[in-house]
């Protein structure tokens, strides 16, 4: 979401409507960033199975709550790590999608005017 005219406005509606353009090269190097950072939301994803492992806190009613709490915290919850990690990679997906969209417009408006100027030439 970004501000227009004081009104939200979703990124990929702005794109695929043609409204936001992106150059090549610009986005050649947000897309090589958004996927340096997938990959590490993907290690992240990796490792967090581990948290999810039951504690040794040993035998007695408290640390198995405290177990099923930390758990849940990791992997369960609504609000846990491995969900909020999730929702944050399909964010950084969606904006991958977005530049490609972007720089897709600016070639075709790019491909448009040139073909523009070579009928305007007489070429």
């Amino acid at each position: 979401m970004y501000l227009v005219n004081g009104e939200r406005v979703a990124l990929s509606e702005s794109v695929s409507s043609g409204k936001v353009t992106l150059d090549p090269a610009t986005g050649e190097e947000l897309r090589k960033t958004l996927a340096e950072q997938i990959d590490q939301v993907d290690s992240w994803l990796e490792r967090a199975g581990r948290l999810s492992r039951p504690a040794p806190l040993g035998a007695n009613p408290v640390s198995d709550a405290m177990t099923s709490k930390f758990a849940g915290r990791a992997e369960g919850d609504y609000h846990s790590f491995v969900n909020i990690l999730t929702a944050y990679r399909t964010v950084l997906e969606q904006t991958e999608r977005s530049i490609s969209t972007a720089v897709e417009n600016f070639v075709q408006i790019d491909d448009d005017h040139r073909a523009e100027m070579n009928k305007l030439s007489g070429s």
